[in-house]
């Protein structure tokens, strides 16, 4: 029986851990790492306060900021965190009561990994882990071997990652290493691009506007437009945008449905209360004199009679359409509005001291004041009440019967609302406010991949990049790299990438030249796939460093293959000036 082999595609977005005998990876999980604030209260923390929260185990958006990660861009550079993670994979795959049985390993790593990096990765493996032996693999290469036919020996691989993309040469099956390009941009860039875009947009819904939600938005709605100014022009017309904008519902807690008799009940309990405070002070002053109760004794309130003539008040008179009726209730209403708004405009003027009213106000004032104050005859004379009159009308404030009809005209409003012609400037959809409209923000953040500089940063787009690549060859060299541009990664899978690409590389090569585009079959588990191919090929023994090799020829030490990265010596001056 052939000794299984654990193969983990260690990406920086996602970690998929199987075996070679697996058709399948057996688990994936998102490649982060977060330790709860312990509580300070309770004076011993358990051991489950102390214990790391792994990938799925995290709430992203509740524990963002305590969210920690072995990756600087692609590159582990946290070894602490990435024996953290390597403890979890081990424990899941390891039967329950069982300790783990050290195996080889193959295990992917990005393009050109340091060599630091590659060594404290060794010393986890076999110093902490005690494994047999171990092999890197470079996930794009893996994914591309996964995917290319047995005779296919040359191809332009373009790797859309979480962090970076990559242009990747391979001729006649080597990798070649020193015309290989990156572009330091991928999903995370574009997911924060339209995180902010969305923010900006929606200020009153921050805290709706998650990162996950952008996640999802970007994963499942957005797309790469195939020529990106045609496609902006478009969003112009209304009609396009209602047929083409992407609605995204928020959660929100629905309004309890109004109660037309809220408004009624209030007023009249308001009248029962005012009853009764007038009955109890006439009832102490009436002791106060000595007089007894006798016929003056209140009169309970009857309230059935209320009730049966509160409904009585929602309908319209006999013969008189209700649309009618609503529409002469609605003009009272605004008319009493406007009244209310008119007083308050003016009482606030009266406070300003600049105004008109308040100096027309102040010069009658004077005019009173500027007689004789000897004797007081104000009043004797009707011109006098006119003045007063004026002054007093100033200041008027609401009635309250203004405001009984005000808010029987509102309960009238209310228990007819289904039945009402809906306005929309003055009645709002609660749903429609807690919705996210994604229109054009849909074809700007994977736009970054071809503009970086919307967002500036001072690098060429994937176009350039792909063009410089080819520049570096010779024109036949250039034709057989043009017949095989393979795409793959996370990013790949946005819909319309291989469209702009092939508009792309159209405008950029020569005339009448051919070209084809290749799509990655699993985009996601590629990586993972080709690793499990190479772990159960002819070559897969030649590819593995074992413990021996990394004791004999030094802890940075690792064998490398056509499609590996390449091993390079550390100088030794570097080593001992370290």
């Amino acid at each position: 029986m052939a000794e299984k082999i654990l193969i983990i595609d260690n990406g920086s977005y996602k970690c998929r851990v199987g075996f070679s005998d697996s058709t399948a990876p057996l688990f994936e999980f998102r490649n982060l790492i977060a330790k709860p604030r312990k509580d300070k209260k309770k004076d011993a923390p358990s051991a489950s306060e102390n214990a790391f929260q792994i990938g799925d185990e995290i709430d992203v958006d509740a524990m963002r900021l305590l969210l920690k990660t072995q990756f600087e861009r692609n590159v582990v550079t946290h070894p602490v965190y990435q024996e953290h993670i390597f403890d979890y994979i081990l424990g899941r795959i390891t039967p329950e009561g069982r300790d783990w049985t050290p195996q080889p390993i193959l295990i992917t790593e990005p393009l050109a990994n340091p060599t630091y990096c590659r060594q404290t990765m060794n010393e986890l493996f076999f110093e902490c882990y005690d494994i047999p032996s171990i092999c890197y693999g470079i996930d794009s290469a893996l994914a591309w071997q996964h995917n290319r036919l047995s005779t296919e020996e040359n191809s332009l691989i373009v790797n859309f990652g979480y962090h970076t993309t990559h242009v990747v040469p391979i001729l006649n099956g080597q990798l070649q290493h020193d015309k290989i390009r990156r572009l330091n941009l991928g999903g995370y860039q574009m997911i924060s691009y339209l995180y902010r875009l969305l923010q900006m947009k929606y200020p009153a819904h921050l805290n709706a506007i998650s990162w996950t939600r952008m996640e999802d938005i970007f994963h499942n709605h957005s797309s790469v437009a195939v020529d990106y100014l045609a496609e902006l022009r478009k969003w112009d017309n209304m009609d396009y945008y209602n047929a083409n904008v992407k609605k995204i519902q928020l959660p929100y807690t629905a309004p309890a449905a109004p109660n037309p008799l809220a408004a009624e009940e209030k007023l009249r309990r308001r009248k029962e209360m005012a009853k009764r405070l007038i009955e109890a002070n006439q009832k102490r002053l009436r002791e106060k004199k000595g007089e007894e109760l006798g016929s003056d004794a209140a009169v309970p309130v009857s309230t059935s009679s209320s009730t049966s003539s509160r409904n009585s008040k929602y309908q319209p008179p006999p013969n008189v359409p209700l649309e009618v009726w609503l529409e002469e209730i609605k003009k009272k209403h605004n008319d009493i509005v406007e009244k209310k708004s008119t007083r308050l405009k003016r009482r606030q003027e009266m406070v300003k001291r600049h105004t008109v009213a308040s100096q027309e106000r102040m010069r009658i004032i004077s005019l009173l004041a500027s007689h004789d104050k000897g004797s007081d005859e104000f009043g004797k004379d009707d011109k006098d009440w006119d003045v007063y009159k004026k002054i007093s009308h100033e200041n008027e404030s609401d009635s309250d019967a203004e405001n009984e009809k005000l808010m029987e005209y509102e309960g009238i409003m209310k228990y007819h609302q289904a039945s009402m012609a809906k306005d929309t400037e003055s009645i709002e959809n609660t749903a429609e406010m807690y919705q996210l409209h994604v229109g054009v923000e849909s074809l700007r953040a994977p736009e970054l991949l071809f503009q970086p500089s919307m967002v500036g940063m001072y690098e060429t787009g994937v176009a350039e990049l792909l063009k410089f690549v080819f520049d570096n060859f010779a024109p036949e060299d250039q034709q057989k790299l043009a017949d095989n541009v393979f795409i793959t990664g996370g990013c790949s899978k946005l819909p319309g990438l291989k469209n702009r690409l092939v508009k792309e590389l159209q405008e950029m090569r020569p005339f009448q030249s051919t070209f084809s585009v290749k799509e990655s079959k699993n985009a996601s588990l590629d990586a993972w796939l080709g690793g499990k191919d190479l772990a159960n090929s002819a070559i897969w023994t030649s590819c593995l460093t074992t413990k021996a090799d990394y004791t004999e020829k030094g802890t940075e030490y690792f064998k490398d293959y056509p499609t590996s990265n390449k091993y390079l010596v550390t100088p030794r001056n570097v080593i001992n000036n370290t």
